[in-house]
């Protein structure tokens, strides 16, 4: 059998108390009074592990079957599987003879495990004392022996069970099903007599994992009856296929919904890209009467980060505390995640180092945090704690700490955590690693090194490393490098602009204004389309987004009103249009005006307009802030007053006093 540890020696604690307590009401073993006094499951309802061990070690010798029984379920119920397993030990120990209802306890906390050896050993103790032909010992030897990887031993138990009924087909098709051996879990259907909707839901589920929505969708109209089971396989298959309209379709035509309905749902959108869309579900769900649960907000936060609503999400983590929603380590990286992303760098920390547990996933989280915010020394006190306790770095801590080391132009630490992650942690650098050290290296003026790096890599370098090192010769004007790399990029990607736009702002800086004209020409012929650039922020609980001379906003006029003023008032302070950027074929006024009406400046001057003196402003980009909003902004930060964060494609800004947290290294 299973080796099961000893449990931990006895020390007087509140678990105690209620030990003995619940001995002064309960009699072991026997009938007081006319009453049946021994310990059931229903008596330890709500109770600890902590207690039950207690308890457990508290059990008189001797003490019936049941007493045993009782505990081994009530661990189990609680996900306490090993205790389970150690008190059924110390029930063999005791020599205490297994009852009917014991063994199928014992193998249901084997299957969660999973542990063989536990199955085996209560196998041969059935069979010893003439339970194995028990129809509820036999199915759930069936699960363990699946649950365990071994459908080869199930299948011998289940063919020698007599009077086998749906349960033990049900159990025996979805542990063909968990183990892969799909056309068996479907023979065996089809071989049902009586079918229940669970027979069918099993199938249903299979078809829905495999991806196979055609086979699915067939079963499901043959259903003679469906649950809400079997309408939330469907719109999870759908929706992990990646097909949320149909999800949708479906969720709308259920007859009823619980938690697990509206997490596909909410689900799919999200992974979709619909973050608006998500949080409209979510208020809908929050109206109807089902509560979120722990995946709801684990969907929803990421959402909410992705929009920069940090008042909705602020809302959610006041929601998690006040419900109870269990903060698993999920849960609290989201909770980091949305915190770092919405630009509440503070509320991230206090959220990290409050976790009870931190493993890796949730330290790289954090890290990550750090390298938007470009806070060094955190990020590296982070892996410093993670090496102290213990805890294996994946690949995701070290893309934040090769991030973190670019955004301040670290290059030995980049270069050490870099070599690191291959000799000490054995992990081979992904794409986003060298993405990173390209960055790194191109940005401290590392050209040719960045340049060799690409040459080098293990894999086939995609356009966004070598869109880092354009973005790097332009940093540092060499044209020559750029022209090499800018052509290359427009082999691989003919209709992105940016590519043609960076080097034609090269060529302009180095006053090659020809070579300039034909990039813009070129641009025009090949069918380029420009990104257009985004900004949101959120003001009162709405999220408003403005694009680059917005004339749709409902307060447009005020807005452009303000950025006339703030463009006087901010000239005067030493504001210089840098015009050299404009690709429009217009006057310098002409220049001057497209780069006020920047989506940036538009929704920094809605949030002077509708917010008090002090707020912090919060502004989201889907580009990178072009030097000309970098400088407008930092001296609007000073002039009026306020903290202004704007996260673009790359990083965060945050602007106060007249600097920028970035130090202008970005």
């Amino acid at each position: 059998m299973t080796s099961i540890s000893p449990l931990p020696s006895p020390t007087v604690t509140p678990a105690d108390q209620w030990a003995q307590k619940t001995f002064q009401t309960l009699k072991f073993g026997g009938v007081a009074g006319g009453r049946d006094h021994r310990l059931r499951p229903s008596s330890l309802s709500g109770a600890t592990t902590d207690e039950l061990c207690r308890l457990l070690r508290s059990l008189p010798d001797p003490s019936p079957p049941s007493s045993y029984n009782a505990l081994i379920k009530a661990f189990a119920l609680s996900g306490a599987h090993l205790d389970a397993l150690r008190a059924y030990t110390l029930m063999r120990a005791r020599s205490v003879p297994p009852d009917p209802f014991t063994l199928p306890a014992v193998l249901r906390s084997a299957a969660a495990l999973p542990s063989l050896a536990t199955a085996l050993e209560a196998h041969g103790l059935a069979v010893k004392s003439g339970l194995d032909a028990h129809l509820p010992l036999c199915t759930a030897l069936v699960g363990a022996y699946c649950s365990c990887g071994h459908p080869d031993f199930a299948r011998r138990v289940f063919d020698r069970t007599d009077g086998r009924d749906a349960i033990s087909y049900n159990t025996m098709i979805a542990g063909h099903v968990k183990c892969g051996d799909f056309e068996l879990a479907r023979d065996l259907f089809d071989r049902m007599r009586v079918r229940n909707v669970s027979s069918w839901n099993t199938i249903l589920d299979m078809y829905c994992k495999i991806g196979d929505l055609r086979a699915a969708r067939r079963l499901f109209d043959e259903m003679p009856e469906r649950n809400i089971v079997s309408w939330n396989a469907m719109i999870s298959g759908h929706a992990k296929a990646g097909d949320f309209v149909f999800a949708r379709e479906l969720f709308d035509l259920m007859p009823e919904r619980n938690v697990v309905s509206w997490n596909a749902v909410i689900g799919s959108y999200f992974h979709c890209g619909f973050f608006s869309e998500t949080l409209d579900l979510f208020r809908m769900m929050q109206a109807s009467d089902i509560k979120p649960n722990e995946v709801t907000v684990v969907a929803v936060l990421p959402a909410c980060a992705h929009l920069g609503a940090l008042d909705l999400g602020q809302w959610v983590h006041a929601y998690i505390q006040k419900q109870r929603i269990k903060m698993d380590l999920y849960v609290t990286a989201a909770l980091v995640d949305m915190y770092g992303r919405c630009g509440n760098l503070e509320d991230a920390r206090k959220v990290f180092y409050h976790a009870v547990k931190r493993d890796a996933f949730l330290c790289s989280t954090m890290i990550e945090v750090f390298a938007m915010h470009g806070r060094s020394q955190e990020a590296f006190q982070v892996f410093d704690f993670m090496r102290s306790k213990g805890i294996w770095p994946n690949a995701v801590t070290f893309k934040g700490l090769l991030r973190v080391c670019a955004h301040g132009g670290l290059v030995e630490f980049g270069l050490k955590y870099f070599n690191m992650m291959r000799e000490q942690f054995k992990l081979m650098p992904k794409v986003e690693h060298f993405g990173c050290m390209v960055d790194l290296l191109g940005r401290a003026g590392h050209l040719e090194e960045a340049h060799d790096l690409i040459l080098g890599m293990p894999m086939e370098p995609p356009p966004m490393v070598w869109a880092s090192l354009l973005s790097a010769c332009k940093i540092h004007g060499n044209v020559k490098l750029a022209e090499e790399v800018a052509f290359h990029l427009i082999e691989l990607e003919p209709q992105s602009c940016a590519n043609y736009v960076m080097l034609a702002n090269i060529y302009s800086k180095a006053n090659r204004w020809e070579d300039a004209a034909k990039m813009r020409r070129m641009m025009k012929e090949k069918g380029a389309v420009k990104k257009l650039g985004c900004s949101s922020i959120e003001v009162s609980n709405g999220v408003h987004e403005f694009f680059a001379g917005d004339q749709h906003h409902p307060h447009c006029r005020q807005i452009y009103q303000m950025l006339d003023h703030m463009a006087i008032r901010l000239k005067r302070k030493g504001y210089v249009p840098c015009t050299s950027s404009v690709l429009h074929d217009v006057d310098s006024n002409g220049r001057e005006q497209v780069l006020l009406h920047h989506s940036e400046k538009l929704a920094l001057a809605y949030g002077l307009i509708t917010t008090e003196k002090g707020t912090t402003i919060r502004i989201f980009k889907n580009l990178r802030v072009c030097n000309d909003c970098h400088q407008f902004l930092k001296l609007a930060s000073q002039h009026y007053d306020r903290q202004v964060i704007v996260r673009d494609c790359n990083r965060f800004h945050h602007f106060v006093g007249g600097s920028c947290s970035c130090s202008d290294y970005w």
